[in-house]
């Protein structure tokens, strides 16, 4: 080998070393890259975390309101397994009154207001009255029961009962005050819901 061919040969050798070099990994550029890569997940992370807890403390600082059922206002004529959920705004303003297998449900305050020297009670909501046989609704109208405003509630097997409406007038015709609240609650009697044996009936 000449020296041209050993010049020609140490160039290519020095051609090949040349492209070795540039073929090796930028360690340096990896390893930065690497810890941009990191900064940018803790970024992240931290600005995921920053945006939860914020979210967490709005939610949390926000009133929370929670609607709780006002207690229902209700009467139960335990003798029949009969009760009755009246309109809430009864409260206060009724009494039941027990005559042999029948009810009598009635404004107290009117009734005060007649006084002791009328025979007159008034201030009757309505009656619950026992019937001593079961009949059907169809039945009841058959034995000419309905001589009054009535509303059929149910029967055993034996009795039947109804609700009935009071016929004439049961405030004091001389006090205002006395015909509005009562025509009011009057009023609402039709919706009043009836529970027999748990079974609602309306």
């Amino acid at each position: 080998m000449n020296n041209k061919q050993l010049s020609e040969h140490i160039g290519n050798i020095d051609d090949r070393l040349v492209e070795q070099a540039e073929k090796i990994p930028n360690y340096r550029q990896q390893h930065r890259n690497q810890t941009i890569r990191r900064f940018m997940t803790a970024a992240a992370a931290f600005v995921l975390m920053v945006c939860s807890f914020s979210a967490g403390a709005f939610a949390f600082a926000r009133e929370s309101v929670i609607e709780v059922p006002i207690e229902q206002e209700t009467i139960t004529l335990e003798e029949i397994n009969l009760t009755m959920i009246l309109p809430d705004d009864w409260k206060g303003k009724y009494s039941v009154e027990k005559n042999g297998q029948n009810y009598i449900v009635y404004h107290p305050q009117i009734r005060e207001g007649f006084g002791k020297e009328t025979a007159f009670t008034g201030g009757i909501l309505f009656y619950i009255v026992c019937h001593g046989e079961s009949m059907t609704p169809e039945q009841f109208v058959e034995n000419g029961y309905d001589f009054t405003g009535y509303r059929y509630l149910f029967s055993t097997s034996d009795k039947t009962y109804i609700l009935y409406y009071p016929g004439d007038v049961q405030w004091n015709p001389e006090n205002p005050e006395q015909e509005t609240e009562y025509l009011g609650m009057a009023e609402e009697i039709k919706d009043i819901k009836f529970v027999v044996d748990n079974i609602l009936a309306d």
